[in-house]
């Protein structure tokens, strides 16, 4: 009888020690989101297999349970299209990605133009959370709609701070890009047609934006935006460390080469990313957006034609341009010519 109180005790304290230990790492995890998106974003670096994808995966989904956040999502890997939850996924092909002109110099190779920028327009105005599957394998291509997407994001919230009372938008918009090297190189972000972007990168979290990225080397990832984001390091193999990674090692006695799995060092300390656990499918709405723009319209009645009609010769009637009648003096030629 004494021996099986005290397992019972026993159990019971390894209960409550793992109940505490889940509750400090959640607090954890949530304060370092919460200093993400009030700082404008924060970088994942890391080996493979290390959890990157679980990672942002856990915090697109804490993102998204709040009410005054909106989660954009960027895939090119297929990763998220298969593994997240349930979120609405417009799928961008290689054919609405297009040249915006004939190539005449060497500067307009990459001068892109969206084919459906309207039908992604409405996609991110009927729903707060958006997964946009990007099929193209081009970094070049990637990174435009990135970039046109972003922007134009970025000119509604400074509308919006223009039109509120508060001048603040009422909504934060974290972006997720996973594999961020394959959208943002160091060429990409020297372009002329990159300006824009940059400026909107710098100045995100003034305006309640912020960027979640992941790379597996930090030389991959465009230096101009990463040095811009607060810094999550996971493990790293020895011939991927940087001399700012082997100055952090030796300021806080850590070893990035021995990082524990799903163990990460954010702003001096350790947390646990939590476990992943996936809550419904992605789902493609790509043919209902097209379906809105398809749609044929309902017929005309009698009356209402024929009042369409009569307005519509009025409009004629009134663009018609009548010359005026502009009389010009007579110049020295036209005296001569006439023997005057």
């Amino acid at each position: 009888m004494v021996n099986k109180m005290k397992t019972s005790k026993r159990n019971a304290k390894t209960t409550t020690e793992k109940t505490n230990i889940n509750q400090h790492d959640k607090k954890q995890f949530s304060e370092v989101i919460s200093k993400a998106i009030i700082e404008g974003g924060i970088h994942l670096n890391a080996s493979k297999h290390h959890g990157k994808t679980r990672l942002l995966f856990s915090m697109a989904k804490h993102l998204r349970s709040l009410d005054n956040c909106r989660v954009l999502i960027f895939d090119g890997s297929l990763a998220w299209l298969y593994g997240f939850d349930k979120i609405p996924v417009l799928t961008i092909g290689e054919h609405d990605i297009t040249l915006a002109e004939k190539v005449k110099t060497t500067q307009e190779i990459e001068r892109y133009k969206l084919q459906n920028w309207e039908i992604a327009k409405l996609a991110i105005a009927e729903n707060k959370d958006l997964l946009f599957r990007l099929k193209t394998r081009k970094p070049s291509k990637r990174g435009f709609f990135v970039r046109t997407v972003v922007n134009y994001l970025d000119r509604m919230q400074r509308l919006e701070r223009e039109t509120t009372a508060t001048h603040e938008p009422q909504k934060y918009i974290a972006y997720f890009i996973e594999e961020a090297q394959d959208a943002f190189n160091s060429w990409s972000t020297v372009r002329l047609e990159a300006e824009e972007f940059l400026t909107v990168f710098n100045e995100a979290r003034n305006q309640k934006e912020a960027f979640f990225t992941a790379s597996q080397r930090l030389n991959d990832f465009s230096k101009t935006i990463r040095t811009k984001q607060l810094y999550c390091i996971g493990r790293i193999n020895p011939e991927d460390k940087t001399a700012f990674l082997r100055r952090i090692e030796k300021a806080h006695n850590i070893d990035f080469s021995a990082m524990p799995q799903r163990k990460w060092f954010f702003e001096g300390k350790l947390f646990q990313s939590p476990q992943w656990s996936q809550s419904g499918k992605p789902f493609q709405i790509n043919r209902a957006l097209r379906e809105q723009f398809t749609k044929p319209k309902p017929k005309k009645g009698f009356w209402e034609r024929l009042f369409s009609n009569n307005q519509s010769e009025k409009a004629d009637f009134e663009k018609i341009e009548y010359p005026e009648d502009e009389t010009e003096d007579p110049t020295d030629a036209d005296l001569l010519e006439f023997g005057l």
